[in-house]
């Protein structure tokens, strides 16, 4: 009998389950604090009059996601609520998140995955001002395929095509797009790049900025968890990236392409951008007018836009009173504004009179303020209940707190804020503020910037330089000057513990290899700083003066060399083919940085140079260096600036090159007699 046709049918293909989107709502950004009274909850903050996540959600009902965790500190629970309530028959299921005394993005998604929340991968937005021109489906695609290739690659971050003001600065992989290089939390313009991140086809880009959007594993919520120290995604980033070998996880970045717009606000200049670029339509179809289900919000020409319940700019015979000059803003209901002012890129609050002569330029303007006649404001953000007296020249990059009354000869208030009462220093402790006339000025202790996020690549809260007076002294030339804390104190560790070891009467390597490793485990360092330091550290030992001293140290401690540098024939045998090619690989690495090592030593001791070269022909006699190992190291000496080690380098080159002649000369000779 003949089976039914139906039989031969391929199964169906199962569909992928859809994104759940984790929206934080709270931004914990301490600069926020001058407008903290009227915008508590950062994603209510008005950008063309609309409340800022109105946009991010108007662009993820675009997208696949049909189910939304609206995420708030228990403070801001009524704001999520109004949220909720408009919002929530745009998605399948839309849910309020609220987390007690919660600081961070890290205590919010500690909060979320202690209940259990998340199930599966996710779409995490840390900033409820970022929004995209596209739907992201080609990234989502590609995020699914990388985690069916590997359940490990457990994020991709969203990127755009654009410059950042902070020259933010990452290193990824040309061909398949995972992150290697990611800055340190007090320098975002510096990375801290080996050689053997430019053999690996690492691209560094300053070209893109962070969109605010990963699509992230469940196992990313875990990791937050796991650390209560972590603060945000970038913590999470950092963690992976530092132990890779331990981990086992993947980090990869999708840079949107230039026709895909994307942008989150973090400070007050980037408020002022994305409230320009709503008002230009970069966004469409998310534009102002589509995007708040309460309001009636009317375009017009010179992209002038008019909410329009109540008493609006008054129109007479269906003519603007508002002139030529005054062109791309928004304007809220009730608002009067001078038929002679000129206004440019900026939004206007609700019930806020503009007086005659003023002149207004990519500024953001509150409610109910009451500009006076021949005011110039450029740049600026301004408060609800705001009195600027006529004639006030508000200088570029001013913040004004709510219902204070500014002064008309204010002194220039650079990384400043100005506001109507003092500070509330126990609230804001990286905040203070003194008085002068009738109103108080709000800085950051550190003296940083209140305007942009970061100012020659110091982040929000700089961290403060560390002294060198406790370095170890005893030898300040081989000193460990432009690595990250973890990185010199793991050097320092081993150098403690290979002294011990040396002072002790049974000095077996396995000790010492456990030392390391704990070291290793404790100080989150990666595989290459562990292969460099090891050798760093051996070279600061006082026994290694002397060549002799040094070769007779590495033939008793041949057990650690190998142990780090070289691959063991028994262990490979019992791995697959591809684990066999990574552990080569890998020691290929190491035996690299071991060399490098030997650089440093000379970059910072000169005389070491003649040292050098028997140092390395030893090794490799040793069958700790390797050849090819050596060859690809000593390629990358610079020429001009390394002369001298180039040089000095040169007779082993040459004769390893020889070498290779030779066998090449032998084989051919077999084959022939063959």
């Amino acid at each position: 009998m003949t089976p039914p046709a139906s039989a031969f049918k391929k199964p169906p293909k199962k569909e992928d389950p859809k994104l759940t989107a984790v929206l934080i709502l709270d931004a914990f950004d301490q600069r926020f604090a001058p407008i903290h009274d009227s915008y508590p909850c950062f994603g209510t903050f008005p950008i063309c009059n609309v409340p800022v996540v109105n946009f991010c959600l108007s662009w993820l009902m675009r997208t696949e996601v049909k189910t939304v965790m609206l995420v708030v500190s228990t403070l801001n629970a009524k704001h999520a609520e109004y949220v909720q309530n408009e919002w929530k028959s745009a998605f399948d299921e839309f849910t309020v998140v609220t987390c007690d005394g919660v600081t961070s993005v890290g205590d919010c998604m500690r909060e979320v995955h202690n209940r259990e929340l998340i199930t599966g991968d996710f779409m995490l937005i840390t900033n409820p001002s970022a929004v995209v021109s596209s739907t992201l489906a080609p990234q989502i695609t590609e995020f699914r395929k990388r985690r069916r290739e590997n359940p490990d690659n457990v994020m991709t971050l969203i990127y755009s095509h654009r410059e950042n003001p902070e020259n933010f600065v990452i290193g990824i992989s040309t061909e398949t797009g995972k992150l290697h290089l990611y800055p340190a939390a007090n320098s975002l313009n510096q990375l801290r790049a080996e050689k053997k991140d430019f053999y690996e086809g690492v691209s560094i880009r300053r070209d893109v900025t962070s969109t605010g959007i990963a699509l992230c594993s469940r196992l990313i919520a875990t990791q937050f968890s796991d650390n209560f120290d972590f603060v945000g995604i970038d913590d999470v980033v950092r963690e992976i990236l530092s132990k890779d070998d331990i981990l086992g996880m993947s980090v990869h970045v999708d840079v949107l392409s230039n026709k895909e717009k994307a942008f989150c606000a973090y400070d007050y200049e980037s408020l002022l951008i994305l409230n320009t670029l709503m008002l230009e339509r970069w966004f469409h179809p998310v534009v102002p007018e589509a995007s708040d289900p309460t309001r009636l919000i009317k375009s017009y020409v010179r992209n002038v836009y008019l909410e329009e319940n109540g008493e609006n700019v008054a129109l007479k015979e269906m003519h603007w009173i508002l002139n030529d000059q005054c062109r791309t803003l928004a304007v809220g209901q009730k608002a009067k504004i001078a038929f002679d002012t000129v206004i440019h890129t900026s939004c206007i609050g609700s019930h806020t009179e503009i007086s005659s002569k003023c002149r207004i330029l990519g500024s953001i303007i509150g409610k109910n303020c009451k500009i006076g006649e021949n005011c110039h404001i450029e740049h600026a953000f301004i408060g609800d209940n705001v009195t600027i007296r006529p004639g006030t020249h508000i200088p570029k990059e001013t913040i004004i707190g709510n219902s204070v009354v500014f002064p008309k000869d204010l002194p220039g208030m650079h990384n400043s804020a100005v506001i109507k009462s003092a500070i509330n220093e126990e609230k804001y402790e990286k905040l203070q503020s003194h008085c002068i006339e009738n109103v108080h000025v709000a800085k950051f202790r550190h003296g940083g910037p209140f305007w942009r996020r970061a100012v020659d690549g110091k982040t929000k809260f700089p961290v403060e330089e560390e002294s060198d007076t406790d370095t170890d002294s005893t030898d300040s030339s081989d000193g460990n000057d432009g690595i990250d804390d973890s990185t010199r104190q793991f050097h320092d560790e081993v150098l403690e513990s290979m002294q011990k070891i040396l002072e002790s009467e049974n000095q077996e390597m396995r000790h010492l290899i456990l030392e390391i490793n704990s070291s290793k485990l404790a100080c989150n360092v990666t595989m290459d700083d562990v292969a460099r330091n090891v050798f760093a550290a051996f070279l600061r030992l006082g026994q290694n003066l002397e060549l002799p001293a040094l070769k007779n140290l590495i033939t008793k401690w041949m057990d650690l060399f190998l142990n780090y540098y070289k691959t063991n024939p028994e262990t490979l045998r019992a791995k697959t083919p591809d684990q066999r090619k990574f552990e080569i690989e890998l020691k290929k690495k190491c035996q690299i940085q071991m060399l490098l090592a030997i650089e440093d030593k000379f970059d910072r001791d000169p005389g070491f140079l003649p040292k050098i070269p028997h140092l390395v022909h030893f090794l490799y006699t040793s069958e700790i260096l390797e050849e090819e190992a050596i060859l690809e190291w000593e390629s990358t000496i610079d020429k001009v600036e390394k002369k001298e080690l180039k040089e000095k380098m040169k007779p082993i080159i040459d004769w390893l090159m020889e070498e290779d002649e030779e066998d090449e000369e032998e084989e051919e000779e077999e084959e022939e007699e063959e």
